[in-house]
């Protein structure tokens, strides 16, 4: 009786490092790679809905591809509102996000830069939209550097993320109005 007791439980421990030697020598996949989309639908929808001048981004390097585009309108924002978030992928791995909208310019850049701090322009800035230097803010806690601008037409721009300053600066230098057909 104690052989075959033995013989079990040797058996079940060759079993256990069978397993662990497996789990061991075959590496795990790697993360996902993120998949690209196209936001141009949401972008056409966006240039026929918004009662704003839509930005969206011309000629940003393959190297950044969209991951992720959503279009809302009316919603908890408030009716005739309607509001785009375009984000991006940085060839480091970091997200940089476009975020738009018509709604309450205060509290949508607030909610977008988590209640970031304000801070002197990060050098050099990107060029002015249409006409509205760039408020430069970071979260710090959460990681977040985010730019935006606002204008006196009633629309707000916010570029965010958690990618370095010059991948944001680069998403705002390539910001581009866009009307409805183009």
């Amino acid at each position: 009786m104690l052989n075959r007791v033995l013989r079990g439980g040797l058996a079940a421990l060759g079993c256990v490092l069978g397993a662990a030697v497996l789990v061991v020598a075959i590496p795990a996949p790697h993360a996902a790679e993120p998949v690209t989309i196209s936001y141009h639908p949401d972008l056409a929808a966006l240039t026929r809905l918004a009662p704003y001048p839509a930005a969206a981004p011309a000629g940003l390097p393959a190297a950044r591809p969209p991951v992720s585009s959503s279009l809302t309108a009316g919603g908890a924002a408030g009716a005739g509102t309607v509001t785009w978030a375009l984000g991006f992928m940085t060839p480091g791995g970091k997200l940089a996000s476009l975020e738009e909208t018509n709604a309450s310019a205060a509290s949508f850049v607030r909610r977008m830069t988590n209640d970031g701090t304000v801070l002197p322009p990060v050098q050099p800035p990107p060029p002015a939209l249409d006409g509205q230097a760039w408020t430069f803010s970071t979260a710090r806690a959460r990681g977040q550097r985010s730019l935006s601008a606002t204008s006196p037409a009633g629309f707000s721009v916010v570029v965010t993320g958690n990618a370095t300053w010059a991948d944001l600066r680069l998403l705002a230098a390539s910001l581009r109005r866009v009307t409805a057909g183009g």
